[in-house]
């Protein structure tokens, strides 16, 4: 690993720590920050990637194509996660959904699909449990996205429609494209999982210490 990627990696870790922290103490201050996050992880996940390799690159375009179709749909209809709305938080809309969380959606799958082969690089069984990875990190993401103003929805909490619409629609992704996704660098994917669970998953942490305190 170069100086460079080595140090973009750090400042993602202190970024991810430090906003994590902020967001808990002066969420106001911190919020706008959220799409220049994402695209640093994009950046930084990107960078350990083969992405001089075609069908890398198009695997990965595909998947941020196939999570924009699947939230216009869901904002839209309410069908594949039930009744939902962005927020202001994600930045730009098209549709009503943000351009970033395209960026979201591709790595999120292609993340949980690096993930799941240290496991299993059986195409089945890699599906199945790059489905299950994706969803549990939306679960944890669910606690906090609406305090945070990421998206809303119209019942508070997500039902298990919403689990269920990950689950199936990442799985189809995963199935279709591990392919040439599962080529990637498993460490980086990791690093960048366990970094996104530490920051909705202190975030919710506090808020049910608010809670139990309130």
């Amino acid at each position: 690993m170069s100086l460079f990627k080595k140090y973009l990696l750090y400042f993602l870790i202190l970024v991810y720590v430090s906003g994590a922290i902020g967001f808990i103490i002066k969420p106001d201050f911190f919020s706008p920050f959220t799409p220049f996050t994402l695209l640093l992880t994009g950046l930084v996940f990107l960078i350990h990637q083969p992405i001089n390799k075609l069908n890398y690159s198009l695997s990965f375009i595909a998947l941020a194509l196939i999570g924009f179709v699947a939230e216009v749909i869901g904002v839209k209809t309410g069908f594949v996660f039930g009744d939902y709305f962005y927020g202001e938080t994600l930045g730009y809309k098209l549709l009503g959904v943000p351009l970033l969380i395209s960026i979201n959606w591709a790595l999120l799958i292609n993340i949980s699909i690096l993930v799941a082969s240290y496991v299993s690089t059986k195409p089945f069984l890699l599906a199945i449990l790059s489905s299950a990875i994706i969803t549990s990190v939306d679960l944890v993401m669910e606690q906090s996205a609406s305090q945070m103003d990421f998206w809303h929805f119209t019942i508070g909490l997500p039902g298990i429609h919403n689990y269920i619409g990950w689950f199936i629609i990442s799985f189809l992704a995963s199935l279709l494209l591990q392919k040439n996704l599962v080529m990637g660098n498993k460490k980086i994917a990791l690093i960048i999982l366990l970094l996104q669970v530490f920051f909705f998953g202190l975030i919710y942490m506090n808020k049910l210490f608010n809670f139990v305190l309130s």
